[in-house]
């Protein structure tokens, strides 16, 4: 409610009247607004005639519009501070003078008699209502139904109980996403990691007691992981029911079909959620101390990015943004942003004036002096100590937090909890150490929010695929199941493409929104590594793959996310570099075709690519992919028999591997890229600037020779078949 006292009254009327009196001198302005985006327009952006002058319309139509929308706004203010301010003024007297002490002792025996009434078991349910914790009784297994459409999910509600300990108990029921239903979306890893989330496992039982409808005495039982149970518990009401999403308990786990529908839905289901409750364990008097010192530090202090909603757009020098949001989306965009602020600002008032309050409770009533809760001692260990609990190294756990708006995303640990922007806080000031922390390596995530929440605007008719750079950042992440690697942020790859969350396709060439459960590890991965391949081109996407592959029937082209990949020192410098990479042309010389058999007898998909052979020149073995000084540069004609030099484009090369196989369907593996020349010092100089040969594809170091032609060293081309 703090929030209609944004303006006060005696503020906001004179307000009102002083731009009403103003308006009519609006006209006057027009002439600089004309001859200022003239200026500006002719002089330095050099626009045509047309552009300038829906410059100064769009101008000129803004300095009509925005007086007249905060007229109408600091109306709406006043009408709804008059409607409430009887009642703020009401409570404001109880919380400060109190009632009478008896009055208030009657008060507490009613509520107290109300609540045991209501624990009280009818006839009709018997103790098969209430299961014992620790042996669980026999009646069936809980059998999951069809889901009834493509936007159907089920939805917990948990009933409630008074102590922490209590059995849980609960109803699932089966709503629409297009019907808007209202739950509580829950976030939180199955299993804890009893070194760091001081969870005892052996006292928590792990199964919920599920009813056929909320006053039926028909019941059964679903087994659910310690932690779950754990956090149920934690998010359980004490007095009324409350409805939950969470996915160990609403999504058939032991149906393929629908794993993978529903988790296409996960982005929806956690956007569309009324709350986004992150559970990250249990806590301890450190972690308590942390969180009732993060509580109270002023909203205004702290260090949070943008939030998703008010992602600042800004145009361009060759940016088209202007004709596909018009002048009122970017101008929109720009007030949101201001406005954004604005409610900070409100919002941190309205905390201190609540602080206040309680402080003068604590006085005036309870006889306390409060006390502001110190800074922990050692705050860098204690930072470590809690993003090193599993939460924080989970895949799923990004699009669960980052695609939501961060002022509904709740964070508890134990009995504390505080709001999704302190959380925020805590982490960027962590992530100025986690680079060189060992035990914080998957929690270099900080670039990964940089990117979500500063979207570059795409120029009319252009083509943007953000899934690599985001596979690229998130490399460190932990999943169960290791094609979540992929599946756990094409939901973010796609809102960050500009696609409908949900459920259109983002590019024709397939791939990219395919979550299916009865695939492979092997065919998932070969599956987007084709599709990186023909998106940003083979040079720079080998260039990137640095282990040998541990998935079995892998191809030797195909990115192996389970292992140290990618090589990031090749492209150290460039920010997310595949995003600029996306190119709207066919290499008409790349195509896949197989499965070819190996000698293994396994198939693995081909790819076949159209390249000349390089026949003399230098290359280089390392320097290029570890950062290491020492350049070993190799002379063509020392490869051995088996191997093969190929041209990518000039200045970078893939070294390739034959297999025995017959002459008419010889194939090769793939070795490594390698940066290439005609001279030895040309190919120290392609090492130094590696990460501008790979993604500009600029041959910085090959020279020629004689006055020849630089590419006079290449053979004829033919076709690479790589398995």
């Amino acid at each position: 409610m703090g929030g209609i006292f944004i303006v006060p009254i005696p503020i906001a009327i004179p307000l009102i009247l002083i731009i009403l009196c103003l308006m009519p001198a609006i006209p006057i302005s027009w002439p600089a607004i004309i001859f200022y985006k003239t200026y500006i327009g002719w002089k330095r952006e050099k626009k045509p005639p047309g552009e300038i002058a829906k410059d100064c319309g769009s101008w000129i139509a803004l300095s009509i519009i925005i007086p007249w929308i905060t007229v109408i706004v600091l109306w709406l203010m006043c009408i709804a501070q008059l409607f409430y301010l009887p009642i703020y003024l009401a409570w404001l007297v109880r919380a400060l003078i109190g009632l009478p002490a008896e009055v208030y002792n009657l008060f507490l025996l009613l509520k107290a008699w109300r609540q045991q009434e209501e624990q009280q078991p009818t006839s009709t349910q018997s103790v098969e209502k209430h299961p014992d914790p620790q042996h669980p009784p026999e009646p069936k297994r809980y059998t999951f139904t069809i889901l009834p459409s493509p936007t159907s999910i089920r939805i917990l509600t948990i009933h409630p109980a008074q102590s922490l300990n209590a059995p849980l108990e609960g109803s699932l029921s089966i709503a629409n996403l297009n019907t808007y239903p209202t739950y509580d979306a829950l976030s939180y890893t199955w299993t804890a990691d009893p070194d760091h989330d001081h969870v005892s496992p052996s006292t928590i039982p792990s199964f919920i007691a599920l009813f056929s409808s909320p006053s039926s005495p028909v019941v059964s039982t679903l087994s659910i992981s310690q932690n779950c149970a754990l956090a149920l518990r934690r998010l359980r009401h004490p007095t009324q029911p409350r409805k939950l999403w969470i996915d160990a308990i609403c999504i058939n786990q032991s149906d393929l079909s629908e794993r993978a529908a529903q988790v296409s839905l996960m982005a929806r289901i956690f956007c569309s959620a009324k709350k986004v409750v992150v559970y990250t364990g249990e806590s301890d008097a450190e972690t308590d101390g942390l969180y009732d010192w993060l509580n109270d530090i002023d909203l205004d202090k702290l260090s949070v990015l943008p939030s998703r909603s008010f992602l600042t757009q800004t145009t361009t020098k060759n940016s088209n943004i202007g004709y596909d949001l018009g002048w009122l989306g970017i101008y929109s965009d720009e007030v949101t942003v201001f406005l954004e602020k604005a409610y900070r600002v409100s919002r941190g008032w309205k905390e201190r004036i609540q602080k206040y309050g309680r402080d003068l409770w604590n006085i005036y009533y309870l006889r306390k002096i409060p006390k502001r809760p110190a800074e922990p001692r050692d705050l860098k260990r204690v930072l470590r100590s809690y993003f090193s609990r599993r939460w924080f190294r989970r895949v799923w756990v990004l699009q669960e937090v980052s695609l939501p708006d961060l002022g509904k995303v709740e964070i508890i640990c134990g009995s504390k909890k505080t709001s999704g922007e302190r959380g925020m806080h805590l982490l960027g000031m962590l992530m100025k150490e986690s680079f060189e922390d060992e035990e914080l390596k998957g929690l270099d995530v900080w670039r990964f929010f940089v990117l979500l929440r500063s979207r570059v605007p795409k120029q009319k008719g252009q083509r943007t695929s953000h899934l690599l750079d985001i596979l690229i950042e998130t490399k460190g992440r932990e999943c169960e199941d290791p094609r979540d690697k992929i599946f756990g942020v094409l939901n973010i790859a796609r809102g960050l493409d500009g696609v409908d969350l949900v459920g259109e396709q983002g590019f024709k060439d397939g791939g990219d929104n395919q979550v299916s459960y009865f695939d492979s590890v092997a065919k998932v991965y070969a599956g987007h590594s084709a599709l990186f391949i023909k998106r940003h081109g083979p040079g720079f996407f080998l260039a990137l793959i640095k282990s040998e592959s541990k998935v079995k029937g892998l191809p030797s082209w195909s990115a192996d996310w389970t292992v140290s990949w990618p090589n990031q020192r090749a492209l150290r410098g460039i920010d997310f570099p595949a995003r600029s990479r996306v190119s709207g042309e066919k290499d008409k010389a790349l195509e896949f075709d197989g499965p070819e058999k190996d000698k293994t007898g396994q198939g693995r998909s081909a790819l076949k690519i159209m390249r000349p052979r390089i026949v003399r020149g230098y290359f280089a073995w390392t320097g290029q992919h570890d950062g290491d000084e020492k350049i070993q540069i190799v002379e063509v004609k020392q490869l051995d028999r088996d191997e093969v030099l190929m041209e990518m484009y000039p200045g970078l090369a893939v070294l390739l591997r034959r297999e025995t196989g017959p002459v008419d369907n010889e194939y090769y593996t793939f070795v490594r890229v390698c940066p290439h020349s005609l001279s030895k010092e040309g190919v120290e100089r392609l090492v130094a600037n590696w990460s501008r040969v790979v993604v500009y594809q600029e041959n910085v170091g090959c020279v020629s020779e004689g006055g020849s032609s630089p590419r006079g060293y290449l053979g004829r081309t033919r076709v690479w078949r790589i398995v």
